[in-house]
């Protein structure tokens, strides 16, 4: 059977990264087999990484508000 992936954009702000893990245990409840990586901010990696749903952070490397065209566009490629 093929493993199930997702890649969820976390948001920007602690308080929302701290409620997204709401979202994280529904969906590791709805399929149990379900790798979830996250791609966040790196202030976030302390509160991802204590999150048992989280298989692993991707540090965006983009400050909020940054557009950083280019820093997407390697980013997306790695991704």
């Amino acid at each position: 059977m093929k493993e199930c992936r997702l890649l969820v954009v976390g948001p920007s702000w602690v308080g929302d990264m701290v409620m997204a893990q709401s979202l994280f245990k529904k969906l590791k409840f709805d399929k149990p087999d379900l790798v979830i990586d996250v791609l966040a901010p790196e202030w976030s990696l302390p509160i991802t990484e204590r999150m048992p749903e989280v298989n692993k952070t991707i540090v965006s490397g983009l400050r909020h508000g940054e557009i950083g065209i280019s820093k997407r566009y390697n980013l997306a490629k790695q991704l």
